[in-house]
């Protein structure tokens, strides 16, 4: 499985985001995509997920573009954890793949279950957002994209609100999960980078 992106181009107005970026990713890996800020990170993130769309140039998935047909093979994992408040974790893991008709309700039950259990969640399915810790809730947002079935999941700043023990736990969790999907990381905190990337895309002004 491989992600690639080609000569990918974004400008908001006369100010140029992104020019010309080229970059590939396979399953097993994790590229990390660094600079200062304003360079576009995040801006590439959406692009990628097609939250927005680039002025030029084509992302592939298995060397098919990425477009609408195929789209929710590309997860997100936003900076926050965008969890609904009213909800609780089971309904918030179970949102999208209702919409997205991705397993018949049962089978969707039961999968989500199973990835609870495994992020040590299962005792958490009943409790709401604001019963849980920032590092519990990124758990239940990274457990809400798997069950999308992606094949890249994408992470913006996820060490952002997180202290050191949850640092560590999350970069098991990027370890594993990476046996099965290609991982593309925005990050600032260069000591996450160093433990968790194969490969590095730095961002410089256009």
């Amino acid at each position: 499985m491989s992600f690639r992106a080609e000569k990918i181009t974004k400008s908001y107005g006369d100010l140029m985001v992104l020019k010309d970026l080229d970059f590939s990713v396979e399953k097993n890996e994790v590229l990390a995509i660094v600079g200062p800020s304003g360079v576009g990170k995040s801006t590439l993130l959406k692009c990628i997920v097609r939250l927005e769309e680039q002025d030029s140039g084509e992302f592939y998935l298995n060397d098919v573009p990425v477009d609408d047909t195929n789209r929710t093979k590309i997860g997100l994992v936003f900076q926050s954890s965008s969890l609904f408040q009213h909800l609780n974790v089971m309904d918030n893991l179970l949102i999208a793949v209702r919409y997205h008709k991705i397993y018949p309700e049962e089978e969707g039950v039961k999968k989500a279950e199973e990835l609870l259990k495994e992020f040590g969640m299962l005792e958490k399915k009943k409790a709401y957002p604001s019963e849980l810790s920032g590092g519990q809730k990124q758990r239940i947002a990274i457990i809400r994209a798997l069950l999308l079935k992606p094949l890249v999941l994408c992470f913006d700043e996820p060490t952002s609100s997180l202290d050191q023990e949850n640092k560590n736990l999350l970069i098991d969790i990027i370890q594993k999960i990476k046996k099965d999907h290609a991982i593309i990381v925005v990050s600032h905190d260069s000591e996450f980078i160093e433990k968790v990337s194969d490969h590095t895309v730095i961002l410089g002004k256009v």
